[in-house]
């Protein structure tokens, strides 16, 4: 099957508050500074006129607020899909539920995925071609925009180069 996809997007959840006693690490709420980044970062998005077919969301509450965030900073999305498999992801989850949903949509030419570390830093390291790999980690409301070269297996090792980097 041929794939359509050129770009993945990757956004690590802005920062959010600590658990309060008795209060699952899934229910942690973004802090006000977070709201802020999030916003932020949905505005480097739009002005860099970055779209996404699908959006695939960890379910957990942080995650859903950055979805918020990025969208009232002015970044248009498509509904998001909220994919469990995102929350305390390994890389092999990462990498199974991004070739999930592009099974799913093979017309999709970009995606992005709202996650959690050290996951997405996995992910980018596994997918970076090494000469591009300029980034110092993925902080809170980080954006990584990859393009994926089309003469490579989809989602392989060092298949992509970052062409956009963003932290609020």
């Amino acid at each position: 099957m041929h794939f359509s996809l050129q770009h993945l997007i990757l956004i690590r959840h802005a920062h959010a508050l600590t658990a309060t006693v008795g209060q699952a690490d899934f229910d942690r709420e973004l802090s006000t500074p977070g709201i802020s980044e999030a916003r932020s970062t949905g505005q480097w998005l739009q002005q860099q006129a970055w779209q996404a077919d699908i959006v695939l969301t960890s379910p957990a509450r942080r995650t859903r607020q950055t979805l918020d965030g990025l969208q009232a900073g002015g970044w248009s999305l498509p509904a998001a899909h909220f994919e469990p498999r995102l929350y305390e992801a390994t890389l092999g989850m990462l990498l199974a539920a991004i070739e999930d949903a592009v099974q799913a949509q093979p017309t999709a030419r970009s995606l992005a995925v709202i996650a959690h570390n050290p996951g997405l830093e996995y992910l980018l390291v596994h997918l970076s071609d090494t000469g591009t790999l300029r980034w110092q980690g993925m902080p809170t409301a980080a954006a990584a925009v990859l393009r994926l070269n089309e003469n490579m297996p989809l989602l392989a090792p060092g298949s992509a180069t970052i062409t956009g980097f963003h932290v609020p």
